[in-house]
């Protein structure tokens, strides 16, 4: 009966071990899918930050242009709208900063800071253009 218990107690414990095993991998690749998940949000979110900083710098360009060639009433208008832009570039610029040091545990309170601030510059370059489309293009 010694013997019976003993190999019992063995049958249970190489169970035991490859349980434990198996849920140690499900772990690990679950962890894995979720690092993975964040890295692809990252970088949707991060592409689409840097796309609206193009677009603020092409504006930007077109603004300073003008003001350039511009002596009338027009010039404080633009000028105005360019420190605008300069300060959405630069709420852009300051969120791209954050994503690049955001560790995955940081990530979400990073990623939803970083959806609002598109959010907002999107709002906020397109009513700057639309208030000096005329002036510029």
């Amino acid at each position: 009966m010694n013997k019976l218990t003993f190999v019992i107690a063995a049958i249970f414990a190489v169970i035991s071990i490859q349980c434990s095993q198996r849920s140690e991998e499900k772990v690990e690749a679950a962890q894995e899918s979720i690092s993975e998940d964040i890295r692809d949000q990252r970088d949707e979110i991060k592409n689409d930050l840097q796309s609206l900083r193009d677009d603020i710098n092409d504006r930007l360009d077109k603004v300073s242009t003008k003001i350039d060639n511009t002596t009338d009433d027009t010039k404080a208008d633009l000028e105005a709208a360019k420190q605008e832009l300069i300060s959405q570039r630069d709420k852009v610029e300051k969120r791209l900063d954050e994503i690049d040091k955001a560790s995955d545990d940081t990530w979400d309170d990073i990623q939803q800071g970083a959806r609002n601030t598109a959010d907002e510059v999107k709002v906020e370059f397109e009513k700057v253009k639309g208030q000096i489309k005329d002036k510029v293009d």
